[in-house]
């Protein structure tokens, strides 16, 4: 499990939340998985740490069309996100393929699927992060 992988979950169906951030942890991203409620609280988090994956329900106070999520994109490079969502579009799905969504997950869905999606996000992360120290090395030659 990569230490450093932080994730940002955010959704404001509280009991989903709090129940899918508890299973996230058991399945070894312990003390890295915060919650957020609403998009408020999900800035508040970004603006005091770094995150590597934003979990984001589309159909939450703050993301009216897709608004939160688009910020991410804006906000830190290279950030992961996985829309999920119990109202799926057609408009939304399309919208989502020009942010940095590595998923787009309709719920009810099976939490092995969304764990498969996060070690997916997990590994891009740990690739990024050695390139980048790499990039970083090879600049003080």
């Amino acid at each position: 499990m990569n230490s450093d992988f932080r994730i940002l979950f955010a959704d404001d169906e509280e009991t989903f939340l709090y129940s899918t951030s508890e299973l996230l942890r058991r399945a070894g991203y312990m003390c890295m998985c915060d919650s957020a409620l609403d998009t408020n609280a999900a800035r508040g988090l970004l603006q005091q740490h770094h995150y590597d994956l934003v979990i984001a329900d589309l159909k939450m106070p703050g993301n009216h069309e897709l608004q939160f999520a688009r910020q991410l994109a804006q906000l830190s490079d290279g950030l992961s996100i996985i829309l999920v969502t119990g109202h799926p579009s057609l408009s939304s799905a399309i919208e989502s393929l020009e942010l940095p969504v590595v998923a787009y997950l309709i719920k009810p869905f099976d939490f092995q699927e969304l764990l498969a999606k996060v070690k997916t996000a997990s590994e891009r992360s740990r690739v990024r992060r050695v390139v980048e120290l790499e990039i970083t090395r090879l600049k003080e030659y």
